[in-house]
């Protein structure tokens, strides 16, 4: 068995069929797939019991409630295949997806993630996005981050993993936005103990698709000052390390010096929203050090970032909250 596709399955009893059968009409069928069920309060755990029944291809998990890290890591300990991927009941992937990712797997077999295209926000015609690759290999993770602005798009289910890498890592239980804590860790910009990093060969491909669905009910369309503080726990330490890597490479930041300030400002930007929710501002963020250390070596061009330096953080924070008053009233 080549791929072990993990669901972790919680109230999405009117999209888990649409799911499954994503999976089920796919052309490649050498591979597992792993329902966990995690306390479903809905009519799930019997869909998901039914589906098992009629296809052996089928393991359905019952666990107690514990929250999505919590049933991927628990599907992780069951799965048997070389590679992993992941896949949300209320998504899907598009049709010979499996098929494709796993020819690429296979016509390169030294890779260890393999991240292929993603249809992010589907069904919300005002924010629908094809994110797409050209093909490429990489061993530096810093190359990946920023090369490819990863920070941008730290899912985990567009991606396949040699199942391996999870002996080491796994997703942080309790923590909403688990994926942006755990995918620095999995491509080896933050170290998974300590000083211990693991280093994967990572590719990128222009083939397959994932399809996000648009959940208007979901942590991401709801996220609250807590969410947006664990969101920005996990770009802050992948900042943290990222500078500790290229402070001293001069090269290195003039050559991603772009998306490197882009990258600050959408931590800047959790910061602003965690103070609109909860009226809190962090205490001399880390941010403020880095833009002054990049500051000197290029010049910084993000207005955003500028404001920050000229007003300083309380007060840019202010006046993003009157700005977005005054709009709303309007």
């Amino acid at each position: 068995m080549k791929l072990s596709i993990i669901i972790p399955v919680y109230k999405t009893q009117d999209t888990l069929d649409r799911c499954l059968q994503s999976v089920l009409q796919q052309s490649f069928t050498n591979y597992e797939i792993i329902l966990v069920d995690d306390e479903s309060p809905d009519e799930c755990p019997k869909l998901c019991d039914e589906y098992a029944q009629k296809n052996e291809r089928i393991q359905v998990f019952h666990k107690k409630n514990g929250g999505l890290s919590d049933a991927r890591n628990f599907g992780i300990r069951q799965a048997k295949a070389e590679y992993i991927t992941f896949i949300d009941s209320d998504d899907a992937i598009a049709p010979n997806t499996l098929q494709h990712v796993m020819e690429e797997l296979a016509a390169y077999p030294q890779v260890d993630i393999l991240e292929y295209p993603i249809l992010e926000r589907v069904g919300n015609k005002h924010k629908e996005h094809l994110l797409t690759f050209a093909p490429k290999e990489y061993q530096s993770p810093i190359d990946y981050w920023f090369a490819e602005r990863t920070y941008l798009h730290t899912y985990a289910c567009n991606k396949v993993f040699k199942r391996i890498l999870f002996e080491k890592i796994l997703f942080p239980q309790g923590k909403t936005f688990e994926d942006v804590l755990t995918i620095p860790k999995l491509i080896g910009i933050v170290p998974f103990h300590n000083n211990e990093y693991v280093k994967p060969i990572i590719r990128i491909t222009d083939k397959g698709r994932y399809l996000y669905y648009w959940n208007s009910n979901s942590i991401t369309a709801k996220a609250k000052s807590y969410d947006f503080q664990c969101l920005y726990e996990g770009h802050n330490r992948t900042l943290f390390y990222v500078f500790e890597k290229i402070e001293y490479n001069k090269d290195l930041i003039i050559k991603y010096q772009y998306p490197i300030q882009e990258f600050i400002v959408q931590i800047l930007n959790m910061l602003i929203y965690i103070y609109e929710l909860s009226g809190k501002y962090e205490d001399n963020p880390p941010i403020i050090h880095y833009v002054k250390k990049l500051d000197n070596v290029v010049r910084i061009k993000d207005f955003k970032l500028r404001l920050l330096n000229l007003l300083g953080y309380h007060k840019l924070c202010r006046l993003n909250k009157l700005i977005h008053q005054i709009y709303r009233h309007h």
